[in-house]
């Protein structure tokens, strides 16, 4: 590690990309912000368009070039797949930037983002979800984050589609009465709970999307028992994911958080988090819930500066957080 060495975060996702550059003090130099950045969507050329966009910019922030950053730590959403190593690696290659180049799936860096050594699980919930952990070992296991055929249930359109379900079997009598009802219907604008199954059945309206959730938080909260069992059996599902990365990565023994990432989790329900530590818990009982407050491309600075030698102290950690807030968040503290 050079005196005043610089070292470059990317964290690369499907609706959004962020690069960040800081120096081994955790001070922020530089950032960037850009477009979707999952090669899946936009393809490899995009994809590398947008690294360099935001890259870009990080540099003209840092007054440096490319040739001049120390280590790059790089989350990437669609780097889910052995196979996709030597699709990605070679991409980020022709960023020019030297040193020590850490590639990861996106979650990574979100763990890295919320836990102070980088031990830990992370849960992702947004649209879909994916779980993943890192062991004091350095050992990763993460989910597929494909969603529930591949056994990721959890996400802001599971819990819609299970309100559909729900008000579906309230209206045949196969469920119970719901709030979720009157809820949906009016969403919908429609003239009854009939009605607007047909137009969600006939294609005549949208089958209920993510945007959705918040209302069955707000009719759980209100005490509906049938909104607060979606709750528990997102929770539970999410729980037991996690439950199985730890113990697929032996840290059963172990204090570590659970770091809590994405959409749902704006929430802020706590039903929803315990449930999802039950099972946790059952496995790991010094485990503990983490809201992910800290933008997960702090995540990927961090494990540059780890590559290249850096000692990350929990200050560093700390300045790096609240710089990258400042700086990318609109209304972040200025």
């Amino acid at each position: 590690m050079s005196q005043g060495a610089l070292y470059l975060g990317i964290d690369a996702g499907g609706t959004k990309t962020h690069a960040l550059i800081a120096d081994a003090a955790g001070r922020v130099r530089g950032v960037g912000a850009a477009g979707p950045g999952n090669w899946e969507g936009v393809g490899l050329e995009g994809a590398l368009a947008t690294y360099r966009d935001a890259l870009g910019q990080a540099l003209a922030g840092a007054g440096i070039a490319a040739s001049q950053v120390a280590a790059a730590g790089y989350g990437l959403a669609g780097y889910d797949w052995p196979s996709d190593h030597a699709r990605l690696d070679p991409l980020l290659a022709r960023l020019g930037v030297p040193g020590p180049r850490v590639l990861v799936n996106d979650t990574a860096v979100a763990l890295r983002a919320g836990a102070e050594d980088g031990v830990g699980v992370v849960i992702i919930a947004g649209t879909g979800t994916t779980v993943a952990g890192c062991n004091a070992a350095g050992q990763r296991w993460r989910t597929f984050g494909e969603g529930n055929d591949l056994g990721d249930m959890g996400g802001a359109g599971d819990i819609a589609r299970l309100a559909l379900r729900a008000v579906a079997r309230a209206y045949t009598g196969a469920g119970p009465e719901t709030a979720l009802t009157a809820l949906f219907v009016a969403h919908y604008g429609a003239p009854s709970a009939i009605e607007m199954l047909e137009w969600i059945v006939r294609g005549q309206a949208p089958r209920p999307s993510g945007a959705l959730a918040p209302q069955v938080f707000a009719a759980a909260d209100a005490g509906d028992a049938v909104a607060q069992a979606i709750i528990r059996e997102v929770g539970t599902a999410l729980g037991g994911n996690a439950a199985a990365v730890v113990r697929r990565l032996e840290m059963e023994a172990e204090a570590f958080p659970v770091v809590l990432a994405g959409g749902v989790f704006r929430s802020r329900s706590a039903a929803l988090v315990a449930a999802i530590m039950a099972p946790v818990r059952a496995v790991a009982p010094h485990a503990h819930p983490r809201v992910l407050e800290t933008l997960p491309v702090v995540g990927g600075a961090l494990l540059a500066m780890e590559a290249a030698g850096v000692q990350v102290t929990p200050e560093v950690h700390r300045r790096l957080a609240q710089g990258a807030r400042q700086r990318l968040e609109p209304g972040g503290d200025a």
